[in-house]
Protein backbone atom coordinates (compact mmCIF):
# COMPACT_ATOMS: atom_id res chain seq x y z
CA UNK A 1 0.00 0.00 0.00
CA UNK A 2 3.18 2.41 0.65
CA UNK A 3 4.66 1.72 -2.71
CA UNK A 4 4.39 4.43 -5.47
CA UNK A 5 5.53 2.19 -8.21
CA UNK A 6 4.44 4.21 -11.44
CA UNK A 7 3.32 1.61 -14.18
CA UNK A 8 3.54 1.48 -18.21
CA UNK A 9 0.52 1.00 -19.74
CA UNK A 10 -0.21 -0.08 -22.40
CA UNK A 11 -2.45 1.00 -25.66
CA UNK A 12 -5.66 1.16 -23.73
CA UNK A 13 -6.07 0.84 -20.05
CA UNK A 14 -9.36 0.34 -18.28
CA UNK A 15 -10.23 -0.07 -14.95
CA UNK A 16 -14.06 -1.09 -13.48
CA UNK A 17 -15.49 -1.28 -10.56
CA UNK A 18 -17.62 -3.89 -11.20
CA UNK A 19 -19.66 -2.85 -7.46
CA UNK A 20 -20.06 0.88 -8.16
CA UNK A 21 -20.75 0.07 -11.88
CA UNK A 22 -18.38 2.73 -12.83
CA UNK A 23 -15.16 3.57 -14.89
CA UNK A 24 -12.22 4.31 -12.12
CA UNK A 25 -9.65 4.65 -14.62
CA UNK A 26 -9.45 5.76 -18.97
CA UNK A 27 -6.39 5.63 -20.73
CA UNK A 28 -5.92 8.35 -23.08
CA UNK A 29 -5.26 5.23 -26.06
CA UNK A 30 -8.87 4.58 -25.94
CA UNK A 31 -9.94 6.63 -28.63
CA UNK A 32 -6.89 4.88 -31.09
CA UNK A 33 -7.57 1.61 -29.91
CA UNK A 34 -11.61 1.96 -29.72
CA UNK A 35 -12.60 4.95 -31.77
CA UNK A 36 -14.54 6.40 -28.50
CA UNK A 37 -13.88 8.79 -26.08
CA UNK A 38 -13.57 8.82 -21.90
CA UNK A 39 -16.67 10.97 -21.77
CA UNK A 40 -18.22 8.12 -24.03
CA UNK A 41 -17.61 5.44 -22.12
CA UNK A 42 -18.34 7.19 -18.80
CA UNK A 43 -21.62 8.21 -20.03
CA UNK A 44 -22.62 4.64 -21.13
CA UNK A 45 -20.14 1.72 -19.13
CA UNK A 46 -22.02 -0.46 -21.59
CA UNK A 47 -21.14 0.80 -24.60
CA UNK A 48 -17.85 -1.19 -25.48
CA UNK A 49 -20.56 -4.30 -26.00
CA UNK A 50 -21.83 -2.16 -28.54
CA UNK A 51 -18.56 -2.20 -30.63
CA UNK A 52 -17.96 -6.04 -30.41
CA UNK A 53 -19.10 -7.97 -33.69
CA UNK A 54 -21.67 -10.31 -33.11
CA UNK A 55 -20.77 -13.41 -33.60
CA UNK A 56 -18.11 -12.45 -30.61
CA UNK A 57 -20.21 -11.43 -27.78
CA UNK A 58 -21.81 -13.91 -26.68
CA UNK A 59 -18.73 -15.96 -26.27
CA UNK A 60 -17.17 -13.33 -24.84
CA UNK A 61 -19.29 -11.97 -21.89
CA UNK A 62 -19.62 -15.57 -21.14
CA UNK A 63 -15.61 -15.49 -20.61
CA UNK A 64 -15.65 -12.49 -18.60
CA UNK A 65 -18.70 -13.30 -16.10
CA UNK A 66 -16.84 -16.89 -15.21
CA UNK A 67 -13.24 -14.90 -14.57
CA UNK A 68 -12.04 -15.04 -11.12
CA UNK A 69 -9.04 -13.62 -8.75
CA UNK A 70 -5.63 -14.12 -10.39
CA UNK A 71 -6.64 -15.79 -12.91
CA UNK A 72 -6.74 -13.16 -16.01
CA UNK A 73 -7.42 -14.72 -19.55
CA UNK A 74 -6.49 -13.57 -22.98
CA UNK A 75 -9.41 -12.45 -25.42
CA UNK A 76 -9.28 -11.65 -29.27
CA UNK A 77 -12.54 -10.63 -30.68
CA UNK A 78 -13.18 -8.08 -33.37
CA UNK A 79 -15.18 -4.50 -33.47
CA UNK A 80 -16.30 -2.14 -35.23
CA UNK A 81 -16.06 1.50 -34.51
CA UNK A 82 -18.09 4.40 -35.25
CA UNK A 83 -16.33 4.99 -37.83
CA UNK A 84 -17.09 1.58 -39.39
CA UNK A 85 -13.43 0.41 -39.01
CA UNK A 86 -13.77 -3.33 -38.39
CA UNK A 87 -10.71 -4.33 -35.96
CA UNK A 88 -9.25 -7.27 -34.35
CA UNK A 89 -8.86 -5.99 -30.62
CA UNK A 90 -5.94 -8.37 -27.72
CA UNK A 91 -8.03 -7.72 -24.58
CA UNK A 92 -6.13 -8.83 -21.47
CA UNK A 93 -8.59 -9.15 -18.49
CA UNK A 94 -7.75 -9.73 -14.72
CA UNK A 95 -10.14 -9.53 -11.67
CA UNK A 96 -8.26 -7.92 -7.78
CA UNK A 97 -10.05 -7.23 -5.20
CA UNK A 98 -9.49 -3.19 -3.87
CA UNK A 99 -7.54 -3.51 -0.14
CA UNK A 100 -8.96 -0.16 0.63
CA UNK A 101 -12.59 -0.59 -0.71
CA UNK A 102 -13.33 -4.29 -0.97
CA UNK A 103 -14.58 -3.73 -4.41
CA UNK A 104 -14.13 -6.22 -7.49
CA UNK A 105 -11.59 -4.21 -10.25
CA UNK A 106 -11.95 -5.59 -13.53
CA UNK A 107 -8.54 -4.57 -15.40
CA UNK A 108 -8.63 -4.74 -19.10
CA UNK A 109 -5.73 -4.10 -21.01
CA UNK A 110 -6.80 -3.99 -24.95
CA UNK A 111 -4.61 -3.04 -28.16
CA UNK A 112 -5.11 -4.07 -31.67
CA UNK A 113 -4.29 -7.22 -33.29
CA UNK A 114 -2.34 -6.34 -36.73
CA UNK A 115 -3.58 -8.55 -39.38
CA UNK A 116 -5.35 -11.38 -37.35
CA UNK A 117 -9.29 -12.18 -37.63
CA UNK A 118 -9.45 -14.90 -34.44
CA UNK A 119 -12.64 -15.42 -32.50
CA UNK A 120 -12.80 -15.42 -29.07
CA UNK A 121 -10.69 -17.92 -27.56
CA UNK A 122 -11.08 -19.77 -24.59
CA UNK A 123 -9.06 -18.09 -21.32
CA UNK A 124 -5.43 -18.04 -21.78
CA UNK A 125 -3.80 -18.28 -18.25
CA UNK A 126 -0.58 -16.23 -16.79
CA UNK A 127 1.22 -16.65 -14.00
CA UNK A 128 -0.11 -15.78 -11.20
CA UNK A 129 2.89 -14.03 -9.90
CA UNK A 130 2.91 -12.16 -12.59
CA UNK A 131 -1.13 -10.99 -12.23
CA UNK A 132 -0.68 -10.70 -9.11
CA UNK A 133 2.27 -7.94 -9.55
CA UNK A 134 0.71 -6.24 -12.25
CA UNK A 135 -2.61 -5.59 -9.85
CA UNK A 136 -0.65 -4.14 -7.20
CA UNK A 137 1.36 -1.85 -9.39
CA UNK A 138 -1.92 -0.41 -11.10
CA UNK A 139 -4.25 -0.44 -7.73
CA UNK A 140 -0.74 2.06 -6.30
CA UNK A 141 -0.62 3.76 -9.24
CA UNK A 142 -4.76 4.19 -8.95
CA UNK A 143 -4.27 4.96 -5.80
CA UNK A 144 -1.98 7.78 -6.35
CA UNK A 145 -2.96 9.36 -9.07
CA UNK A 146 -7.11 9.89 -7.64
CA UNK A 147 -7.74 13.64 -6.57
CA UNK A 148 -9.51 12.22 -3.69
CA UNK A 149 -8.09 11.92 -0.47
CA UNK A 150 -7.80 8.13 1.11
CA UNK A 151 -7.06 7.58 4.24
CA UNK A 152 -7.19 4.15 6.96
CA UNK A 153 -7.37 4.23 10.44
CA UNK A 154 -7.01 1.24 13.03
CA UNK A 155 -9.65 -0.03 15.34
CA UNK A 156 -7.87 2.77 18.18
CA UNK A 157 -8.44 5.59 15.65
CA UNK A 158 -4.68 6.23 14.79
CA UNK A 159 -3.80 6.61 10.97
CA UNK A 160 -2.17 3.62 9.31
CA UNK A 161 -2.23 5.18 5.67
CA UNK A 162 -3.06 8.43 3.72
CA UNK A 163 -2.50 8.57 0.18
CA UNK A 164 -0.68 10.92 -1.98
CA UNK A 165 -3.53 13.67 -2.07
CA UNK A 166 -3.67 13.73 1.20
CA UNK A 167 -0.30 14.87 2.19
CA UNK A 168 -0.40 17.48 -0.81
CA UNK A 169 -3.70 18.85 0.06
CA UNK A 170 -2.62 19.57 3.92
CA UNK A 171 1.35 19.78 3.42
CA UNK A 172 1.40 16.79 6.53
CA UNK A 173 4.24 14.44 6.06
CA UNK A 174 4.07 10.70 6.56
CA UNK A 175 5.68 10.67 10.22
CA UNK A 176 3.44 13.59 10.89
CA UNK A 177 0.34 11.67 10.69
CA UNK A 178 0.93 7.69 10.56
CA UNK A 179 0.17 5.90 14.08
CA UNK A 180 -1.14 9.21 15.62
CA UNK A 181 -4.56 9.62 16.66
CA UNK A 182 -6.99 10.95 14.34
CA UNK A 183 -7.85 14.02 16.38
CA UNK A 184 -4.39 15.55 15.95
CA UNK A 185 -5.82 16.61 12.59
CA UNK A 186 -9.01 18.12 14.13
CA UNK A 187 -10.06 20.65 15.06
CA UNK A 188 -10.97 20.83 19.31
CA UNK A 189 -14.77 22.01 18.36
CA UNK A 190 -15.01 18.99 16.11
CA UNK A 191 -13.13 15.93 17.74
CA UNK A 192 -16.58 15.20 19.53
CA UNK A 193 -18.16 15.16 15.70
CA UNK A 194 -15.27 13.10 14.17
CA UNK A 195 -15.49 10.47 16.94
CA UNK A 196 -19.03 9.86 17.05
CA UNK A 197 -18.32 9.32 13.14
CA UNK A 198 -15.86 6.90 13.68
CA UNK A 199 -17.76 4.94 16.30
CA UNK A 200 -21.39 4.71 14.52
CA UNK A 201 -18.91 3.40 11.51
CA UNK A 202 -16.88 0.65 13.23
CA UNK A 203 -20.34 -0.12 14.48
CA UNK A 204 -22.17 -0.30 11.37
CA UNK A 205 -19.94 -2.73 9.15
CA UNK A 206 -20.45 -2.43 5.25
CA UNK A 207 -22.64 0.85 6.06
CA UNK A 208 -21.06 4.06 4.79
CA UNK A 209 -20.94 7.00 6.99
CA UNK A 210 -21.18 10.25 5.69
CA UNK A 211 -19.10 13.23 7.39
CA UNK A 212 -18.41 16.80 6.88
CA UNK A 213 -15.61 19.02 9.15
CA UNK A 214 -12.97 21.34 9.18
CA UNK A 215 -10.00 19.92 8.79
CA UNK A 216 -6.83 21.94 9.28
CA UNK A 217 -3.47 21.89 7.17
CA UNK A 218 0.02 21.76 8.61
CA UNK A 219 0.08 25.90 8.50
CA UNK A 220 -3.11 26.06 10.31
CA UNK A 221 -5.76 26.75 7.45
CA UNK A 222 -9.00 25.38 7.58
CA UNK A 223 -10.29 23.24 4.76
CA UNK A 224 -13.98 22.21 4.65
CA UNK A 225 -14.25 18.67 3.72
CA UNK A 226 -16.87 16.03 2.81
CA UNK A 227 -16.09 12.17 3.87
CA UNK A 228 -17.16 8.58 3.17
CA UNK A 229 -16.26 6.48 6.05
CA UNK A 230 -16.95 2.88 5.71
CA UNK A 231 -15.60 -0.57 7.81
CA UNK A 232 -13.20 -2.87 7.08
CA UNK A 233 -13.53 -6.37 8.36
CA UNK A 234 -10.80 -8.95 8.29
CA UNK A 235 -10.79 -12.49 7.41
CA UNK A 236 -13.04 -13.36 10.31
CA UNK A 237 -15.54 -10.97 9.75
CA UNK A 238 -14.35 -8.52 12.52
CA UNK A 239 -13.90 -4.81 12.12
CA UNK A 240 -9.95 -4.07 11.85
CA UNK A 241 -10.07 -0.81 10.24
CA UNK A 242 -12.04 2.42 9.31
CA UNK A 243 -11.13 4.22 5.48
CA UNK A 244 -12.25 6.77 4.76
CA UNK A 245 -12.82 8.44 1.04
CA UNK A 246 -12.86 12.72 1.44
CA UNK A 247 -12.81 16.15 -0.56
CA UNK A 248 -11.74 19.18 -0.16
CA UNK A 249 -15.20 21.09 -0.83
CA UNK A 250 -13.99 24.62 0.68
CA UNK A 251 -14.62 26.16 -2.64
CA UNK A 252 -17.14 23.91 -3.87
CA UNK A 253 -19.10 25.57 -0.10
CA UNK A 254 -17.73 29.45 -1.42
CA UNK A 255 -19.27 28.30 -5.00
CA UNK A 256 -22.52 27.41 -3.33
CA UNK A 257 -22.60 29.82 -0.96
CA UNK A 258 -22.24 32.69 -3.74
CA UNK A 259 -24.87 30.71 -6.07
CA UNK A 260 -27.42 30.79 -2.85
CA UNK A 261 -26.71 34.66 -2.59
CA UNK A 262 -27.33 35.19 -5.70
CA UNK A 263 -30.03 33.36 -6.22
CA UNK A 264 -31.52 35.05 -2.96
CA UNK A 265 -31.00 38.42 -4.86
CA UNK A 266 -32.35 37.01 -7.84
CA UNK A 267 -35.18 36.22 -5.48
CA UNK A 268 -35.50 39.44 -3.94
CA UNK A 269 -35.46 40.88 -7.32
CA UNK A 270 -37.86 38.68 -8.90
CA UNK A 271 -40.73 39.18 -6.18
CA UNK A 272 -40.20 42.91 -5.85
CA UNK A 273 -40.51 44.02 -9.54
CA UNK A 274 -43.94 45.50 -10.53
CA UNK A 275 -43.90 43.24 -13.82
CA UNK A 276 -45.69 40.38 -13.99
CA UNK A 277 -42.71 37.21 -14.23
CA UNK A 278 -42.97 34.12 -14.40
CA UNK A 279 -41.72 30.80 -16.25
CA UNK A 280 -43.34 27.88 -17.65
CA UNK A 281 -41.21 24.54 -18.69
CA UNK A 282 -41.60 22.56 -21.75
CA UNK A 283 -44.94 21.09 -21.49
CA UNK A 284 -46.87 24.68 -20.76
CA UNK A 285 -46.62 24.00 -16.74
CA UNK A 286 -45.60 27.10 -14.49
CA UNK A 287 -42.66 26.22 -12.26
CA UNK A 288 -42.43 30.19 -11.14
CA UNK A 289 -44.81 33.16 -10.27
CA UNK A 290 -44.06 36.32 -8.50
CA UNK A 291 -45.92 38.69 -6.45
CA UNK A 292 -46.84 41.19 -8.77
CA UNK A 293 -48.60 37.94 -11.23
CA UNK A 294 -50.70 37.00 -8.14
CA UNK A 295 -51.35 40.58 -8.29
CA UNK A 296 -52.06 41.23 -12.06
CA UNK A 297 -53.83 37.87 -12.35
CA UNK A 298 -55.89 37.45 -8.88
CA UNK A 299 -54.53 34.21 -9.10
CA UNK A 300 -51.99 32.92 -6.57
CA UNK A 301 -49.11 30.57 -6.55
CA UNK A 302 -50.93 27.77 -5.46
CA UNK A 303 -53.59 27.36 -7.95
CA UNK A 304 -51.04 28.05 -11.09
CA UNK A 305 -48.05 26.18 -10.02
CA UNK A 306 -47.65 22.85 -11.77
CA UNK A 307 -50.70 24.11 -13.78
CA UNK A 308 -50.67 24.28 -17.84
CA UNK A 309 -51.16 27.67 -18.78
CA UNK A 310 -53.54 26.76 -21.06
CA UNK A 311 -55.63 25.80 -18.85
CA UNK A 312 -55.55 28.36 -15.95
CA UNK A 313 -55.69 30.76 -18.68
CA UNK A 314 -58.13 29.72 -21.47
CA UNK A 315 -59.03 32.98 -22.50
CA UNK A 316 -55.52 33.41 -24.09
CA UNK A 317 -55.57 30.93 -26.16
CA UNK A 318 -55.85 31.52 -30.19
CA UNK A 319 -54.36 34.88 -29.53
CA UNK A 320 -51.60 36.70 -29.97
CA UNK A 321 -50.22 35.66 -26.37
CA UNK A 322 -50.78 32.02 -27.63
CA UNK A 323 -48.93 32.78 -31.37
CA UNK A 324 -45.76 34.82 -29.24
CA UNK A 325 -45.43 32.02 -26.53
CA UNK A 326 -45.14 28.82 -29.50
CA UNK A 327 -42.95 31.09 -31.70
CA UNK A 328 -40.52 31.98 -29.51
CA UNK A 329 -39.98 28.60 -28.10
CA UNK A 330 -39.74 26.99 -31.44
CA UNK A 331 -37.98 29.54 -33.41
CA UNK A 332 -35.64 29.91 -29.77
CA UNK A 333 -35.74 33.71 -29.92
CA UNK A 334 -36.52 36.25 -27.77
CA UNK A 335 -39.96 38.28 -28.24
CA UNK A 336 -41.54 41.83 -27.18
CA UNK A 337 -44.78 42.35 -28.25
CA UNK A 338 -47.98 44.41 -26.91
CA UNK A 339 -51.12 42.74 -26.62
CA UNK A 340 -54.69 43.73 -25.05
CA UNK A 341 -56.49 40.90 -23.14
CA UNK A 342 -59.71 40.17 -23.95
CA UNK A 343 -62.94 41.31 -22.41
CA UNK A 344 -60.66 42.60 -19.67
CA UNK A 345 -59.79 46.46 -21.35
CA UNK A 346 -56.58 45.86 -20.31
CA UNK A 347 -53.31 46.10 -22.31
CA UNK A 348 -49.94 44.41 -21.76
CA UNK A 349 -45.95 44.83 -22.73
CA UNK A 350 -44.93 40.97 -22.88
CA UNK A 351 -41.03 40.12 -23.10
CA UNK A 352 -40.55 36.44 -23.93
CA UNK A 353 -37.26 34.58 -23.54
CA UNK A 354 -36.69 30.98 -24.45
CA UNK A 355 -34.52 28.50 -23.12
CA UNK A 356 -33.66 24.85 -23.34
CA UNK A 357 -35.67 24.29 -20.09
CA UNK A 358 -39.07 26.31 -21.38
CA UNK A 359 -39.86 30.53 -21.61
CA UNK A 360 -39.08 33.18 -18.93
CA UNK A 361 -41.62 35.74 -19.37
CA UNK A 362 -42.32 39.50 -17.58
CA UNK A 363 -45.83 41.24 -18.45
CA UNK A 364 -46.22 44.98 -17.73
CA UNK A 365 -49.56 46.13 -17.48
CA UNK A 366 -49.80 49.57 -19.30
CA UNK A 367 -53.32 50.05 -19.21
CA UNK A 368 -53.43 53.24 -17.66
CA UNK A 369 -49.96 54.23 -19.94
CA UNK A 370 -52.16 53.16 -22.98
CA UNK A 371 -55.17 55.37 -21.79
CA UNK A 372 -52.84 58.24 -21.29
CA UNK A 373 -51.57 57.57 -24.18
CA UNK A 374 -54.88 58.09 -26.09
CA UNK A 375 -55.92 60.75 -24.07
CA UNK A 376 -52.97 62.39 -25.31
CA UNK A 377 -53.72 61.88 -28.72
CA UNK A 378 -57.00 62.84 -28.61
CA UNK A 379 -55.90 66.26 -26.71
CA UNK A 380 -52.77 66.76 -29.48
CA UNK A 381 -55.33 66.34 -32.12
CA UNK A 382 -58.14 68.61 -30.52
CA UNK A 383 -55.22 71.02 -29.69
CA UNK A 384 -53.85 70.58 -32.65
CA UNK A 385 -57.43 71.74 -34.75
CA UNK A 386 -58.19 74.56 -32.47
CA UNK A 387 -54.33 76.27 -33.45
CA UNK A 388 -54.65 75.52 -36.83
CA UNK A 389 -58.41 77.14 -37.21
CA UNK A 390 -56.97 80.37 -36.18
CA UNK A 391 -55.77 83.26 -38.10
CA UNK A 392 -53.23 84.00 -35.55
CA UNK A 393 -49.72 82.69 -36.42
CA UNK A 394 -48.16 80.33 -33.88
CA UNK A 395 -44.53 79.07 -34.03
CA UNK A 396 -41.30 78.00 -32.02
CA UNK A 397 -37.82 77.74 -32.42
CA UNK A 398 -35.14 76.00 -30.58
CA UNK A 399 -31.99 77.78 -29.58
CA UNK A 400 -30.25 77.76 -33.13
CA UNK A 401 -33.59 79.71 -34.21
CA UNK A 402 -35.00 76.15 -36.09
CA UNK A 403 -38.48 75.89 -36.22
CA UNK A 404 -39.96 73.24 -34.17
CA UNK A 405 -43.66 73.81 -34.08
CA UNK A 406 -45.78 75.76 -37.00
CA UNK A 407 -49.21 76.02 -37.12
CA UNK A 408 -50.99 76.40 -40.31
CA UNK A 409 -51.75 80.26 -40.81
CA UNK A 410 -48.19 81.19 -39.68
CA UNK A 411 -47.06 78.53 -42.77
CA UNK A 412 -49.06 80.03 -44.74
CA UNK A 413 -48.03 83.91 -44.12
CA UNK A 414 -44.87 82.14 -44.49
CA UNK A 415 -45.04 80.99 -47.95
CA UNK A 416 -46.76 84.12 -49.09
CA UNK A 417 -43.73 86.21 -47.77
CA UNK A 418 -41.02 84.49 -49.75
CA UNK A 419 -42.74 81.85 -51.59
CA UNK A 420 -41.33 78.69 -49.82
CA UNK A 421 -43.12 76.87 -46.99
CA UNK A 422 -41.20 76.72 -43.77
CA UNK A 423 -40.52 72.94 -42.84
CA UNK A 424 -39.75 72.01 -39.18
CA UNK A 425 -36.05 71.81 -38.61
CA UNK A 426 -35.48 75.42 -41.25
CA UNK A 427 -33.43 78.03 -39.55
CA UNK A 428 -36.70 80.87 -38.97
CA UNK A 429 -36.16 84.19 -40.89
CA UNK A 430 -33.35 83.48 -42.93
CA UNK A 431 -34.72 83.21 -46.32
CA UNK A 432 -33.00 85.51 -48.90
CA UNK A 433 -35.91 87.43 -50.27
CA UNK A 434 -36.67 88.69 -46.82
CA UNK A 435 -34.51 92.34 -46.32
CA UNK A 436 -31.42 91.98 -44.26
CA UNK A 437 -32.87 94.55 -41.87
CA UNK A 438 -35.47 91.47 -41.33
CA UNK A 439 -33.34 88.74 -40.91
CA UNK A 440 -31.23 91.07 -38.33
CA UNK A 441 -34.24 92.07 -36.28
CA UNK A 442 -35.90 88.52 -35.91
CA UNK A 443 -32.34 87.05 -34.73
CA UNK A 444 -32.49 89.93 -32.60
CA UNK A 445 -35.74 89.60 -31.08
CA UNK A 446 -35.22 85.27 -30.25
CA UNK A 447 -31.96 86.40 -28.72
CA UNK A 448 -33.82 88.42 -25.85
CA UNK A 449 -35.94 85.46 -25.50
CA UNK A 450 -33.41 83.29 -25.13
CA UNK A 451 -31.63 84.69 -22.57
CA UNK A 452 -34.73 84.47 -20.62
CA UNK A 453 -36.99 88.00 -21.37
CA UNK A 454 -40.93 87.47 -21.63
CA UNK A 455 -42.01 90.44 -23.95
CA UNK A 456 -44.06 91.70 -26.74
CA UNK A 457 -43.67 94.40 -30.10
CA UNK A 458 -45.41 95.51 -32.22
CA UNK A 459 -44.23 95.38 -36.15
CA UNK A 460 -45.73 96.92 -39.08
CA UNK A 461 -45.62 95.56 -42.69
CA UNK A 462 -47.11 96.04 -45.62
CA UNK A 463 -49.88 93.80 -47.72
CA UNK A 464 -48.00 92.78 -50.97
CA UNK A 465 -51.05 93.18 -53.00
CA UNK A 466 -53.06 95.63 -51.59
CA UNK A 467 -50.36 98.00 -50.20
CA UNK A 468 -52.20 98.46 -46.94
CA UNK A 469 -50.26 99.21 -44.09
CA UNK A 470 -50.63 96.39 -41.58
CA UNK A 471 -49.92 95.87 -37.98
CA UNK A 472 -49.26 92.55 -35.60
CA UNK A 473 -48.63 92.05 -32.13
CA UNK A 474 -46.14 89.64 -31.15
CA UNK A 475 -45.33 88.10 -28.17
CA UNK A 476 -41.96 86.15 -27.04
CA UNK A 477 -41.66 84.02 -24.42
CA UNK A 478 -38.54 81.11 -23.92
CA UNK A 479 -39.25 77.70 -23.42
CA UNK A 480 -37.86 75.90 -20.38
CA UNK A 481 -37.03 72.23 -20.26
CA UNK A 482 -37.63 70.21 -17.39
CA UNK A 483 -34.50 71.12 -15.75
CA UNK A 484 -35.29 74.70 -15.63
CA UNK A 485 -32.61 75.65 -18.97
CA UNK A 486 -34.21 77.81 -21.57
CA UNK A 487 -34.28 75.06 -24.63
CA UNK A 488 -36.37 77.11 -27.36
CA UNK A 489 -38.57 80.76 -27.80
CA UNK A 490 -42.26 80.49 -28.38
CA UNK A 491 -43.96 83.40 -30.68
CA UNK A 492 -47.68 84.27 -31.05
CA UNK A 493 -48.60 87.07 -33.67
CA UNK A 494 -52.01 88.67 -33.92
CA UNK A 495 -52.89 91.17 -36.63
CA UNK A 496 -53.97 93.97 -34.69
CA UNK A 497 -54.41 96.51 -37.87
CA UNK A 498 -58.11 97.07 -37.44
CA UNK A 499 -57.94 96.96 -33.87
CA UNK A 500 -55.49 100.31 -34.16
CA UNK A 501 -57.95 101.45 -36.67
CA UNK A 502 -61.23 101.49 -34.37
CA UNK A 503 -58.33 103.00 -31.26
CA UNK A 504 -57.48 105.94 -33.72
CA UNK A 505 -61.21 106.19 -34.77
CA UNK A 506 -62.14 106.94 -30.97
CA UNK A 507 -58.90 109.03 -30.75
CA UNK A 508 -60.90 111.35 -33.43
CA UNK A 509 -64.31 111.09 -31.85
CA UNK A 510 -62.95 111.93 -28.01
CA UNK A 511 -61.20 114.70 -29.99
CA UNK A 512 -64.41 115.75 -31.86
CA UNK A 513 -65.98 115.68 -28.70
CA UNK A 514 -63.90 118.04 -27.24
CA UNK A 515 -64.42 120.62 -29.87
CA UNK A 516 -67.98 120.14 -29.14
CA UNK A 517 -67.79 120.59 -25.38
CA UNK A 518 -65.25 123.96 -26.46
CA UNK A 519 -68.13 124.84 -28.84
CA UNK A 520 -70.95 124.36 -26.22
CA UNK A 521 -69.07 126.04 -23.12
CA UNK A 522 -67.80 129.45 -25.27
CA UNK A 523 -70.04 129.81 -28.57
CA UNK A 524 -73.34 128.97 -27.13
CA UNK A 525 -72.98 130.05 -23.48
CA UNK A 526 -72.77 133.62 -24.75
CA UNK A 527 -76.22 133.85 -26.74
CA UNK A 528 -77.94 131.93 -24.16
CA UNK A 529 -76.71 134.22 -21.56
CA UNK A 530 -78.19 137.03 -23.75
CA UNK A 531 -80.96 135.76 -24.57
CA UNK A 532 -81.74 135.38 -20.81
CA UNK A 533 -80.56 138.24 -19.85
CA UNK A 534 -83.08 140.08 -22.55
CA UNK A 535 -85.88 138.09 -21.56
CA UNK A 536 -85.25 139.13 -17.49
CA UNK A 537 -86.04 142.96 -18.95
CA UNK A 538 -89.12 142.26 -20.54
CA UNK A 539 -92.40 144.53 -19.55
CA UNK A 540 -94.45 141.50 -19.02
CA UNK A 541 -97.30 143.89 -17.22
CA UNK A 542 -97.40 146.48 -19.98
CA UNK A 543 -97.09 144.64 -23.45
CA UNK A 544 -97.52 147.57 -25.27
CA UNK A 545 -94.61 149.02 -23.52
CA UNK A 546 -92.42 150.39 -27.03
CA UNK A 547 -89.24 149.20 -25.06
CA UNK A 548 -90.49 145.55 -25.88
CA UNK A 549 -90.35 145.31 -28.98
CA UNK A 550 -86.61 146.33 -29.01
CA UNK A 551 -86.19 143.54 -26.46
CA UNK A 552 -87.85 141.36 -28.83
CA UNK A 553 -86.12 142.56 -31.80
CA UNK A 554 -82.41 141.57 -30.01
CA UNK A 555 -84.17 138.52 -29.19
CA UNK A 556 -84.45 137.21 -32.28
CA UNK A 557 -81.01 138.31 -33.23
CA UNK A 558 -79.14 135.90 -30.14
CA UNK A 559 -81.40 133.34 -31.19
CA UNK A 560 -80.05 133.01 -35.04
CA UNK A 561 -76.84 133.08 -33.38
CA UNK A 562 -78.05 130.29 -31.20
CA UNK A 563 -78.83 128.27 -34.13
CA UNK A 564 -75.38 129.11 -35.95
CA UNK A 565 -73.74 127.85 -33.23
CA UNK A 566 -75.88 124.49 -33.16
CA UNK A 567 -75.82 124.33 -37.19
CA UNK A 568 -71.20 124.71 -36.50
CA UNK A 569 -71.61 121.24 -33.87
CA UNK A 570 -73.64 119.66 -36.07
CA UNK A 571 -70.91 119.89 -38.61
CA UNK A 572 -68.26 119.40 -36.35
CA UNK A 573 -70.02 116.22 -35.05
CA UNK A 574 -70.42 114.38 -38.48
CA UNK A 575 -67.42 116.00 -40.42
CA UNK A 576 -64.65 116.24 -38.18
CA UNK A 577 -63.77 119.49 -39.45
CA UNK A 578 -61.78 121.31 -36.60
CA UNK A 579 -62.53 124.84 -37.43
CA UNK A 580 -64.61 127.76 -36.48
CA UNK A 581 -65.02 131.09 -36.04
CA UNK A 582 -65.69 132.54 -32.72
CA UNK A 583 -64.61 135.54 -30.07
Amino acid sequence: MHSHTNVTLGDCTLAFDIDEQKYLFISPGISAVLGITAGQLNHDYRLWENLIDDKDIACTKKLINCLTENNPVELIYQIRTPQQTIKTINDKKSLFIDECSGHKILLSTIKEEPGNNKPAVAPKKLHQHENAGLSKQFLNSLIDSQTSFLIRIDINGNYIFANRQYFKAFGYKAKDILGKHFSTTTIPQEVSLCKKAFTKCVNNPGKIIPLLHKKPDACGNLHDTEWELISIVDENGQVCAVQGIGHDITNRLKTEAEIKKTSQKLDTFIESITDAFFIVDNDWKFVRVNAAFEKTTLKNRGQVLNKVIWDIFPSIVNTGFEQSFYKAKNNQQSIKFTEDFAGANRWFNVSVYPSAEGLTVFVKDITEKKHAQEEAISAKNSLEALINNTTDQIWSVDAESRYVYMNNAYIKQMAHLTGTAPKKGDRSYTHARLPRQVIDDWQTYYQRALKGEHYTIIRESVHNASNEQLFFEINFNPIYSSKGCIMGVGCFARDITRRLKAEQELLRQNKRMRNIATLSSHELRRPVASMLGLMNIIDMENPENPENRQIMDYLHIVSTEIDDVIRLIVDHTFTGDHTFTGD
